[in-house]
């Protein structure tokens, strides 16, 4: 089988023994068009040697040292390059309906701006709508519509941003923006880099004609793990949220330790519904304060963000230069 010049799919894999056979057994009925698959072994312990691979055109690459989402898909495009049309990034944690890939292909085909689409998104056991997925829909008026009545009919509904789980991506835009920021290992880059390719004009949407299951949370199985995930989600949240707030980010970042904080604390120590535990919230803020500089200074931001792209070698063989554009606007000194 030739490496397929449409789409490469990227599966980074992370204690994802329980979930990759199933991940890359049904990913053959996503698409009507051959796939080179890129699997990521995260960790050394994923049992990759044993899925069946033989249908696929595939490469195995191992990571240095376990990294966290945004690096590891990074550390697969840099090796792997950009030759393929389209780049899709899927969880390990899926499960392909027939034709999703296909049918989001379609949508790009449709619209010419869309830089980057995701199918709609279920739970693994295909019994409701994915939390995460339904969040990023509900940005939209007709999407919201379209659930009430509970019918979607298969069509494309452009949202401010998709998540990661099952994303496609043209390899131009790619090209252009850049690749995940690591500066949030897991949750939120995601988000991110879809606010990167609106800035560069381009649409992010839900194409409901596809389908995949997700279990989401596949790699939090203790409290330990849990916790961990909710101190990179708090901190992350903060991030994203000095990203794109246009010029105010001192007075975000002010607002992030001295309401949003304390508030946090209070509910940490009532321990009321979906609170999180003091030692974790307070985690999440020293990670902040340790890249104060980013958050305070989009200047900072764009200079840390330039010299991630210069040392893994994207400007050399992709573009002069991909900055944030959101960086360029916002230039709080």
């Amino acid at each position: 089988m030739k490496h397929s010049p449409t789409i490469t799919v990227v599966i980074v894999a992370y204690h994802g023994k329980r979930w990759l056979a199933e991940c890359v057994r049904t990913l053959l009925d996503g698409c009507q068009m051959p796939i080179y698959l890129v699997l990521v072994d995260n960790d050394g312990e994923n049992g990759i040697d044993a899925l069946p691979l033989e249908d696929f055109q595939h490469t195995v690459l191992e990571t240095p040292c376990p990294m966290g989402f945004a690096e590891a898909n990074n550390f697969a495009l840099n090796e792997i390059g950009l030759d393929s049309e389209y780049v899709c990034f899927l969880n390990q944690d899926t499960r392909s309906e027939a034709g999703w890939i296909t049918a989001c292909l379609e949508c790009f085909e449709r619209h010419s701006k869309l830089g980057a689409v995701t199918p709609l998104l279920m739970t693994y056991d295909g019994e409701q709508s994915e939390p995460n997925a339904l969040a990023c829909g509900r940005q939209s008026v007709e999407f919201c519509e379209a659930e009430a009545a509970n019918d979607f009919g298969g069509r494309f509904f452009e949202v401010p941003e998709i998540p990661a789980t099952a994303m496609i991506v043209r390899s131009d835009v790619l090209r252009q923006v850049g690749p995940f920021d690591p500066i949030f290992g897991s949750y939120y880059e995601d988000y991110d880099l879809c606010h990167r390719i609106r800035e560069a004009g381009y649409s992010v949407g839900i194409c409901t004609a596809g389908l995949v299951a997700h279990y989401c949370g596949s790699a939090t199985t203790t409290e330990n793990s849990n916790r961990r995930r909710m101190r990179q989600i708090i901190r992350n949240r903060a991030i994203y949220r000095c990203r794109t707030t246009g010029n105010h980010r001192l007075g975000t970042v002010g607002g992030q330790f001295f309401r949003t904080l304390p508030h946090h604390l209070c509910r940490g120590l009532f321990r009321t519904p979906s609170s999180q535990p003091v030692s974790t919230t307070l985690a999440a803020h020293w990670d902040m304060l340790c890249i104060l500089r980013r958050l305070m200074s989009a200047k900072n931001d764009r200079a840390a963000w330039n010299a991630y792209l210069d040392e893994i070698g994207w400007h050399k063989d992709r573009m002069q230069q991909t900055s944030p554009p959101e960086f360029e606007n916002t230039l709080a000194q």
